[in-house]
């Protein structure tokens, strides 16, 4: 055997780790686990707030699909043409569920209660409930539904409680009666286009009766303070229901074009209509006007449902006519959005459309 050429290699050889040099490798490692922690802890944060962001910018834009989907349908009545019918004398109440008040306020395709500023609360009709936020407008849409029209005897067989629109298409028909809104179907008694003077059938087929009314209420469940976009509808029993639609949505501001006014007063003073809105009002107060409506300008404001940590909102929020809204206080630490759109009343304006 030849011996190393280097004995003290095998003695010097290293065994194990001093004190110091361990303390400097702990040290060193938590150093690391403490720049990953953090690096982890931003990453969460941020990915939460962007969480936060999408789910507040969703809800903005799925809020203006619901109310300008509407709206386009606003004042659609079937084979009925609203124009044709007489306004009703005063403004009408759209809680009511009389079904002959319902039926006079056919002519008016949408309605509104106006709060003229975030701080002013709008006038509430009987059925929005009383958790009403401050500031928010109150926006009403009638109309027929659009799938299928129901014959007369489909509707026999269902609960006698659901409102029902039938408009006659039969010559011999009372003229004083072109149109019947019930939810009795024994009632429903006006005739089709190939009717006799004898004949007391075929009936007119019904579309379902729809009233609805949006508002922004200050809470989605009750006591959350989450605001929240609602809707009180006329239900297939005959009653008003409210229904919760968008989480989040703070404030909705309406504005209406009306056809025929010329100055922004709500009178009407030209004698041309032509279904474009020649000025915009915050409200109307008088059944003319309401029944002249023929597109609207939506004001939303969605925010957070939940706060922001060092979030400090020092931005001004426009509300349209309606005025700027600046967010004070813990208001400012949630983040916001506000969304604009002008939406055409299809059915009332193309119905004034010069060929």
């Amino acid at each position: 055997m030849t011996a190393p050429a280097n004995p003290s290699i095998l003695t010097n050889r290293q065994r194990g780790l001093s004190l110091i040099e361990l303390m400097i490798s702990i040290t060193i490692g938590l150093l690391i686990l403490s720049a990953m922690a953090t690096l982890f802890a931003n990453q969460s944060r941020t990915r939460s707030e962007l969480d936060k962001s999408t789910r507040m910018i969703d809800n903005g834009r799925y809020s203006l699909e619901v109310l300008s989907e509407n709206l386009q349908l606003a004042g659609f009545y079937g084979t009925l043409n609203p124009n044709s019918v007489a306004p009703p004398g005063v403004v009408p109440d759209p809680c009511s569920t009389v079904m002959a008040n319902i039926a006079a306020a056919i002519p008016l395709h949408v309605q509104g209660f106006d709060a003229a500023d975030a701080a002013t609360a709008a006038t509430r009709p009987s059925c929005v409930p009383a958790t009403l936020k401050t500031g928010s407008d109150i926006l009403v849409v009638r109309r027929v539904d659009t799938s299928a029209a129901i014959t007369h005897a489909s509707a026999s067989a269902v609960a006698a409680t659901t409102p029902y629109l039938q408009a006659s298409q039969c010559q011999y028909d009372s003229p004083s009666t072109p149109y019947i809104v019930s939810n009795n179907p024994a009632s429903l008694t006006l005739r089709q286009r190939n009717c006799t003077t004898a004949s007391a059938t075929p009936y007119a087929d019904l579309r379902r009766m729809m009233v609805q009314i949006y508002y922004i209420d200050a809470n989605n469940q009750t006591g959350d303070g989450i605001p929240t976009l609602k809707r009180v509808e006329l239900s297939d029993a005959g009653a008003m229901v409210t229904v919760p639609l968008v989480d989040g949505i703070e404030y909705m501001q309406v504005e209406y074009g009306v056809d025929g006014d010329s100055d922004g007063d709500g009178v009407i003073d030209l004698a041309v209509f032509d279904g474009v809105a020649d000025s915009y009002v915050e409200t109307c107060t008088t059944v003319t006007c309401w029944s002249n409506v023929a597109s609207v300008k939506l004001n939303i404001i969605a925010r957070n449902i939940e706060q922001s940590a060092g979030q400090n909102d020092a931005k001004t929020y426009s509300l349209g006519m309606a005025g700027d809204y600046a967010p004070t206080g813990d208001d400012s630490k949630y983040k916001r959005h506000a969304y604009t759109q002008v939406v055409r009343l299809v059915n009332p304006s193309s119905r004034r459309e010069a060929p």
